[in-house]
């Protein structure tokens, strides 16, 4: 067995995040895989089942390696190892492949917390979320706010463009710590985004970019003047507000964590109370006047 293929082997299998998502992930190592066990036909399977099979050792159960991607947490690769004193020379590069698998799995699983965590502390700020590479700027995560904004924007090309233009400025800094921010002005929309050089071990293994996405518009008023000027009570002022700012119902039923039918029910009762009749109606209606102001707390 050639050791530089196995070590090429190890190398893609211990680093998921190198090859920009996991399906990439284990197409390259089956790929290194299969070099360094010399095995040149392909089983004509699903990646993960493929790679299964060539790691596969006595004592595995069926499927491991597909339970071990699905898991919610963190977690080896599974599968019993035989014991040391049982390994060939041909068992041990075997096992070392599969150790460097269960190390990249654990990666894996870290990463997909760690993303889902702070996607979920930007929607509730309801900001938009990316994290690129900063070589190629190749994008790695998003959050549900960041799609929204793109794909709600009629220049979406366009906006895309200029967020990529400020990326490569970003990027461009070597690796230094900065911070840019920058308006843009689109179909009489604007943006406000901050973009953010990451070292090499804080959001990737490797340098990145963190970018956050504001879409900028007219004032609206806060929760607690909704309830003292509008009289809204519960989660009507939440829903309020975010219906008036454009998002859909299953939208804002997951920001919220309700159900669609119950942001419905709440944006009936809203639209009732204030004699209103869609969205953008209810937009201007909040923004308009002068709103009486809540006693310091």
């Amino acid at each position: 067995m050639d050791p530089t293929a196995v070590v090429r082997a190890i190398e893609a299998l211990m680093s998921p995040p190198e090859w920009g998502s996991r399906d990439a992930w284990l197409v390259e190592s089956l790929k290194r895989v299969r070099h360094a066990l010399g095995r040149q036909e392909s089983f004509g399977g699903a990646p993960a089942a493929e790679l299964e099979e060539l790691l596969r050792v006595e004592g595995d159960q069926p499927g491991w390696l597909q339970t071990a991607l699905d898991s919610t947490g963190v977690t080896s690769a599974g599968g019993a190892l035989p014991p040391v004193v049982a390994l060939s020379e041909y068992g041990l590069p075997l096992m070392t492949m599969r150790c460097a698998l269960a190390s990249g799995l654990a990666m894996l699983h870290r990463m997909r917390e760690w993303r889902s965590t702070l996607a979920q502390v930007c929607d509730d700020m309801n900001a938009g979320l990316a994290i690129f590479r900063r070589d190629g700027l190749r994008e790695v995560a998003r959050n549900v706010r960041w799609t929204e904004l793109v794909d709600e924007e009629p220049e979406r090309v366009r906006l895309l463009e200029l967020i990529r233009r400020q990326l490569e400025y970003t990027g461009a800094s070597g690796g230094l710590p900065r911070e840019d921010f920058r308006e843009l002005e689109l179909s009489g929309r604007s943006y406000r985004v901050t973009a953010k050089c990451a070292a090499a071990g804080t959001l990737l293994p490797d340098a990145g970019v963190l970018v956050l996405m504001d879409r900028l518009g007219p004032e609206l008023p806060t929760t607690r003047e909704l309830r003292v000027a509008f009289g809204l009570q519960g989660r009507e002022p939440q829903v309020a507000l975010l219906a008036a700012e454009g998002l859909s119902n299953e939208a804002i039923a997951q920001r919220l964590r309700l159900s669609a039918h119950t942001v419905r029910h709440y944006l009936e009762r809203v639209l009732t109370r204030l004699g209103l009749h869609s969205r953008k109606a209810l937009a201007l209606h909040l923004m308009a006047g002068e709103r009486e102001k809540p006693p310091a707390e």
